[in-house]
């Protein structure tokens, strides 16, 4: 299985549409590590509805959609749950998600404990294998060894350092941050900052006999009379104006014609407008 792991979008709409230009429909599943933004999440998600594939996800600490939220008819998320797609199973748990009774917990670490707990229930009442699971979470899970002995992959983000560890039977995949935004200048007007969507994401391929491999893509950006003035930043697009090359994706009109005029196949329609 072919899989699409990303995450830390903070409602920038344009770095998702930017990634979709660049892909083709090839993917079996998408998995969304949390940070989704709740603005734009609507118009994140049909941008991703384009690639005909159904598409897994949590909440991160930038997330407020309720969990009953529609966001298409091929979106799950996966707080608590088990969902089987193809020869995987996902389960997860989102950064803050609610948690069945009133019981308060002290912190952090005890709801992380409590969601784990609950995923492991959900886990054996599904009959999965662990070999074949996929973990999504917003941040790294603790004690996976433990809690679950021989899982395949676990996907999260929060942290926005592209990562990849292998511990035990357990492939880790850091996704990154998606929105990562330069400043940029042309030589001849260095004050006049625009910006590039400069972010990451992950390819992940699963065999059958359940070997991982994992890719880290850079969404494009080798725009040669632009010359990068500072670090990025990964707090979403407000207030930041993008070079012309980028802002084709933050207009709806012209990003429906780049939708149009794919010609490898994997044509899309965009968005139908905001929600």
């Amino acid at each position: 299985m072919k899989i699409l792991a990303i995450s830390d979008i903070h409602n920038n709409v344009a770095c998702v549409r930017k990634l979709r230009a660049q892909e083709a429909n090839e993917y079996d599943v998408i998995a969304i590590a949390g940070d989704i933004g709740s603005r734009a999440a609507a118009d994140i998600f049909a941008t991703l509805a384009t690639f005909e594939c159904p598409i897994v996800y949590v909440h991160g600490n930038w997330d407020r959609m309720p969990d009953d939220v529609t966001l298409g008819a091929r979106a799950r998320l996966v707080h608590l749950k088990a969902v089987k797609v193809g020869s995987l199973t996902f389960a997860g748990y989102s950064f803050r998600g609610p948690l069945p009774g009133r019981r308060q917990l002290s912190g952090t670490a005890e709801y992380g404990r409590r969601c784990r707990a609950l995923v492991r229930a959900a886990l054996r009442k599904s009959g999965t294998d662990l070999q074949r699971c996929v973990l999504l979470a917003h941040d790294r899970a603790r004690h996976l060894d433990r809690d679950f002995p021989n899982l395949l992959l676990h996907i999260y983000g929060h942290v926005h350092t592209f990562e990849v560890l292998r511990r035990g039977a357990t492939t880790y995949v850091n996704a990154s941050a998606l929105d990562r935004i330069l400043p940029v200048a042309r030589a001849h007007d260095r004050k006049r900052l625009r910006h590039v969507n400069a972010g990451n994401y992950a390819v992940i391929e699963v065999g059958r006999g359940g070997k991982v491999s994992v890719e880290c893509r850079l969404l494009r950006r080798n725009y040669q009379e632009w010359t990068v003035t500072g670090r990025s930043t990964s707090n979403g697009p407000v207030g930041k104006h993008l070079i012309p090359e980028d802002a084709v994706f933050a207009d709806d009109g012209s990003f429906a014609r780049i939708g149009e005029n794919r010609h490898d196949g994997s044509s899309f329609a965009a968005p139908s407008g905001r929600h």
